[in-house]
């Protein structure tokens, strides 16, 4: 799951429409970056299926993490263990990699939207805590709901 969500921050701004891709960046860079134009409209649909194909990946992972879960016995505490592992691994992989690695650290967007290149959020490596914080906060419910419902549909 690391690597197709690597793969596909490093494919997507090729496919893009900008107000799809920049609405998960600071203010200040959506907005130098409104009047990029945006790549015809066959290749935004080609970024839709891959968007639509890595949203069915990553479902068919927590599918196949409750299903293997449940051949194996487990029950609510270690299906919660095994859903709280994979999505705080995935957390930590995004934050670290995805989000302050290439984002900031490489400025890799700013490849695809130059007039971006002098925004000060480009150095702001908080500039997701909020939005972080509240995912990480959720996943133990998150998890437990999961848990409960692959109990429920395993058995």
């Amino acid at each position: 799951v690391c690597l197709l969500s690597l793969a596909f921050i490093l494919i997507i701004p090729h496919f893009a429409a900008t107000k799809v891709l920049m609405r998960f960046l600071p203010q200040d860079i959506r907005e130098a970056a409104k009047a990029h134009p945006d790549p015809p409209v066959g290749r935004q649909m080609i970024g839709y299926l891959i968007t639509a194909l890595a949203a069915a990946i990553y479902v068919g992972v927590i599918f196949f993490l409750g299903a293997d879960g449940i051949r194996r016995g487990y029950g609510f505490w270690l299906l919660f263990g095994r859903f709280m592992l994979f999505m705080y691994g995935y957390k930590l992989f995004d934050i670290l990699v995805q989000d302050q690695y290439i984002v900031i650290t490489r400025k890799y967007y700013v490849q695809f939207y130059p007039e971006t290149k002098e925004c000060k959020s480009w150095d702001d490596r908080s500039f997701n805590t909020k939005n972080q914080l509240i995912r990480l906060i959720s996943f133990p419910f998150v998890c437990a709901l999961m848990a409960w419902i692959t109990l429920i549909i395993g058995r």
